[in-house]
């Protein structure tokens, strides 16, 4: 089937990158394996044909649902990247590595609609002007994205970490809370160190006898595969899926879990406190809500990131059934799936965000009001330029008269 082949290949390098298997496979030779250092036989495709394996599906996963969601979550987590940047508590806060989550989700979305989305309205449409578009930029956004991703797990982590210790009063919360910066920068290269190599792994093939016409173009792994297999084996297959894959996602699922005890010791403890005091009471209650918005967060990505799991242990256990003719379908349609999820998980966080955390939420509506008034203000200094009893001032007001500033000062612990 040649858009099974053709869709195997392109995913192994998008979402399952460093997979155990890719189309060769099915020719059948395995480049993607550690298992062989050959190159693979070719094969191939009349000019005009496009990767048209189960395209109707993926047309309303990737395109039209795909897009919607891309564009929402680019929407909310820019609104929440100028919510944390302009006020300097957040930069000094746990909110920092939230502040940066924000703008890999931005960047991870647009690559999604840039590579994802684009490539299945090539093959949709069979549009040689929108591929030949599409390949200028597909490696190097495929290699963001990549790290976007990665990093972007990395510093889910270091935040939970962080929140765990806060909640148990840990003696490490002096040094996690100093060096901040540092361990977000750490996250960042976690993602540019595993995953910056993508943009040497794939290359772009081009095939004179279909000059002008679709398939002028290919997907392929990059000679660097062939001529170093320790690479191939060692940091493709092992590391790269152990890494930012597998361990990101247990040790998750532990902290969280974790967490979660340590909630439900808060509430049951704070139910027989009522002596304390008022603002004794306030904090502790900002805390359980940061915690849960925390909490909710990561149960959001090991959700979006679940069948992924089982997808990799499962090319570990048994590579060969699951490029089987009963189950490709099952791996194209579950790797689309598992895209999307990444970022459904990233436009959910401002609701999460808003939800949980009352004081947050304040601050949101103050910064919508102060857009607002601006935008308002714009369009009434015309009308307003001979009223000059009016002070400036009044101009951005409230009901109740108060002027909203986001800078105001909300404290997050």
């Amino acid at each position: 089937m040649k858009g099974r082949r053709e869709v195997i290949e392109f995913y192994e390098f998008f979402v399952m990158d460093g997979g155990n298997l890719t189309a060769e496979e099915l020719i059948p030779v395995n480049i993607s394996s550690y298992e062989s250092t050959e190159a693979p036989v070719p094969y191939s495709m009349p000019c005009w044909a496009p990767d048209d394996y189960l395209i109707t599906e993926r047309f309303w996963i990737c395109v039209v649902a795909g897009i919607t969601v891309s564009i929402i979550s680019i929407i909310f987590n820019t609104f929440i990247f100028f919510v944390f940047v302009t006020n300097k508590q957040h930069r000094r806060s746990p909110n920092l590595y939230l502040l940066l989550l924000s703008l890999f989700d931005v960047f991870i979305a647009f690559a999604y609609i840039a590579v994802m989305s684009v490539r299945i309205l090539v093959n949709f449409t069979s549009s040689v002007f929108l591929k030949s578009i599409w390949v200028r930029y597909m490696i190097p956004m495929l290699t963001v994205s990549h790290i976007g991703i990665t990093s972007s797990t990395f510093l889910i982590c270091f935040a939970s970490i962080e929140r765990y210790c806060i909640t148990v009063n840990n003696f490490l919360v002096p040094y996690l809370q100093k060096h901040r910066p540092i361990l977000a920068f750490i996250a960042i290269m976690c993602g540019v160190v595993s995953k910056g190599t993508i943009v040497k792994e794939v290359d772009i093939q081009l095939n004179p006898d279909c000059y002008g016409e679709l398939n002028y173009w290919k997907v392929v792994p990059s000679s660097l595969l062939y001529e170093f297999p320790l690479f191939n084996q060692y940091w493709r297959f092992y590391f790269r899926n152990i890494f930012t894959i597998l361990a990101p996602f247990f040790i998750l699922l532990l902290v969280n879990c974790l967490l979660l005890f340590q909630l439900r010791e808060h509430v049951l403890k704070s139910k027989g406190a009522d002596h304390d005091k008022q603002n004794v009471k306030e904090k502790k209650a900002r805390i359980r809500a940061t915690t849960k918005s925390v909490v909710i967060i990561v149960c959001t990505y090991l959700m979006s990131n679940l069948l992924s799991v089982i997808i990799t242990i499962w090319e570990y256990i048994d590579s060969a059934s699951i490029f089987s003719e009963d189950w490709i379908a099952f791996y194209v349609l579950s790797v689309d799936v598992i895209s999307l999820l990444t970022i459904v998980a990233s436009s959910a966080r401002l609701p999460i965000y808003a939800y949980f955390q009352p004081l947050l939420r304040k601050e949101m509506g103050q910064c919508l009001g102060d857009w607002c008034c601006c935008i308002s203000e714009d369009n009434k200094k015309l009308a307003l330029l001979d009223e000059l009893t009016i002070p400036k001032t009044q101009l951005i007001s409230t009901p109740d008269g108060e002027s909203p500033s986001i800078s105001s000062k909300i404290e997050f612990v």
